[in-house]
C-alpha cells in the first residue's frame, strides 16, 4: 500500500509525526505546518484508509501505527529523535507508536484524544449511519469513520492497560469547549499513565480542532516534551 503525508523538512534533530483524527484530513494541520518553529521537521499522515486511492478500511491500530515506520531512524527519510501528536482518534495512535517503538518516539502530545466515547449526540450521530434505511446513503467516507471508531473499542482496554509501561514524556491537551469529545476523556488518560509521566493542560474556550484554533500552543506542548525528553537523555 502507498499513501502520502504533508513533509516540512527542518534541519534540527528533532522530527514531529502528526497522526490525524477520523475522517483523516491533513489540509486541517496547514496552519499547524506554518507556524512551525525554525529547525523542527514535521510531517502530517495521510492515514491509511484515507490516502489518495485508498477503498479499504484500516481499523487496526498496528496497522495505522506501521505507516510511520518510514519516518523513524533507520528509516528512509533520515534519522532524527521523533514526538508523536495525535488528535481526537490519532491521540491513541500517537500513544501507541511510543510504546510500540520505545527506542525511537521519544515523546508524545495527546490533542482532544478519543479514550473513552463521544458525546452522546455525536455517538448518536454513528450509530445513526447504521440503520438499514439510513445506510446506504452514508458517504464512503463516512462509513470509514464509523468503522473505525466502532473498531477502537475492543483495542482501547488492551492500549489503556499498556499505558503503564509509558517511559516517555507525554503532554495532553484538551480544550474546554471542545462539543465532540468530553474532557473527561483527558482525565480518564492521565489517570492511566504512570505518575510523573504527563502533565495535563485544558485550554479555556479551546474547542476540538485545537491544530488550527491555537497551533502556537500545540507547538509549546512539543518543545515541553522535547525538554523533557532531552533532560531525561543527560
Amino acid at each position: 500500500m502507498e499513501t502520502d503525508a504533508f513533509h516540512l523538512p527542518g534541519e534540527g534533530g528533532w522530527r514531529l509525526i502528526v497522526f490525524p483524527g477520523t475522517p483523516c484530513n491533513k489540509l486541517l494541520f496547514t496552519r499547524l505546518l506554518r507556524t512551525a518553529p525554525a529547525g523542527l521537521d514535521v510531517v502530517v499522515l495521510s492515514r491509511p484508509g484515507f490516502g489518495k486511492g485508498h477503498q479499504d478500511v484500516f481499523t487496526s491500530f498496528d496497522e495505522q501505527v506501521a505507516a510511520i515506520r518510514p519516518f523513524l531512524p533507520g528509516g528512509e527519510f533520515g534519522d532524527k529523535k521523533v514526538v508523536t501528536l495525535g488528535v481526537s482518534y490519532g491521540g491513541e495512535l500517537a500513544l501507541k507508536a511510543a510504546l510500540d517503538f520505545p527506542d525511537a518516539v521519544n515523546g508524545v502530545v495527546t490533542v482532544a484524544a478519543l479514550i473513552d466515547e463521544p458525546h452522546d449526540y455525536a455517538l448518536k450521530l454513528e450509530q445513526l449511519g447504521g440503520e438499514s434505511g439510513v445506510e446506504p446513503f452514508v458517504p464512503n467516507r463516512w462509513q470509514r469513520v464509523r468503522a473505525e471508531v466502532a473498531g477502537r473499542r475492543e483495542q482501547i482496554g488492551p492500549l489503556l492497560d499498556r499505558l503503564k509501561e509509558m517511559r516517555a514524556p507525554v503532554e495532553v491537551l484538551h480544550g474546554d469547549f471542545d462539543a465532540l469529545v468530553p474532557r473527561s476523556n483527558a482525565e480518564t488518560l492521565i489517570n492511566a499513565l504512570p505518575e510523573g509521566v504527563a502533565n495535563l493542560e485544558i485550554i479555556p474556550g479551546g474547542t476540538h480542532y485545537l491544530e488550527l484554533q491555537y497551533p502556537r500552543r500545540l507547538h509549546r506542548a512539543v518543545e515541553r516534551v522535547i525538554e523533557r525528553a532531552e533532560a531525561g537523555l543527560v
